[in-house]
């Protein structure tokens, strides 16, 4: 948010004029000024009711589910969980114009002109308060579509630092043509993939099944391992 420019003197004025003059600017912009950013989010404060009857086993509870706006539920968590988080996963409104996404329990249509920046600043508040939940070794994921990738990557370098660019992961949704494609048929979509610190990060992967070592073989002996040539 802009500093209050009212309190500051002339000459404090004209250095961060002189300052902003010199800044280079590269990275995503989008109108926080036309747009009415603050919509993108609830003011208030919502606490949280406990719901015994949703409950599972009895407390102390390993797991959480919280049901609700998910600006309120990260805001709630940032107070007993910030820089405790080791993953995250998050599946946002895809900006479709098909009445998919709500900003401030309104739809947005593709006949927005801030459609695009309005998701953005969306996704940004959302964003900065998932950073502040990973811990040092902590990573997220975030899926998406065609609709807002080319604008989410720029706004993740911007949030989490391009450094911090792990992958984007191609996942097929569709194994057979759409008859109704204009153009192309698109069979997927995307997960980006970000590190709170890239150096720190490591994947955690899970091992085979046994089912899935039957899969490969090695009938030569081969020093590298047992290998599959199926897809």
């Amino acid at each position: 948010m802009a500093d209050n420019y009212d309190d500051y003197s002339r000459e404090e004025l004209l250095r961060e004029l002189r300052l902003r003059d010199r800044r280079p600017r590269f990275g995503l912009v989008w109108e926080r000024k036309e747009i009415e950013h603050e919509k993108a989010v609830n003011e208030d404060f919502v606490a949280l009711d406990f719901d015994p009857t949703l409950s599972c086993g009895e407390a102390p509870y390993r797991n959480l589910i919280i049901e609700g706006d998910n600006f309120d539920a990260l805001r709630y968590l940032r107070m007993t969980h910030a820089g405790k988080i080791k993953c995250i996963y998050i599946d946002p409104p895809y900006n479709t114009g098909n009445r998919d996404f709500i900003y401030n329990d309104r739809f947005v249509d593709k006949e927005d002109a801030y459609r695009h920046s309005k998701w953005l600043e969306f996704m940004y508040r959302r964003l900065q308060l998932a950073k502040d939940l990973l811990a040092e070794d902590g990573v997220i994921f975030v899926s998406i579509d065609d609709n807002e990738v080319f604008n989410l990557a720029p706004l993740m370098n911007q949030v989490f630092g391009e450094r911090n660019f792990i992958a984007t992961v191609i996942w097929q949704k569709v194994f057979s043509p759409k008859n109704t494609a204009m153009h192309f048929s698109d069979d997927h979509e995307y997960v980006l993939v970000y590190a709170i610190n890239h150096d720190v990060w490591r994947p955690n992967a899970i091992p085979r099944s046994e089912a899935q070592d039957k899969a490969y073989k090695n009938p030569d002996k081969d020093s590298r391992g047992a290998w599959t040539s199926g897809d």
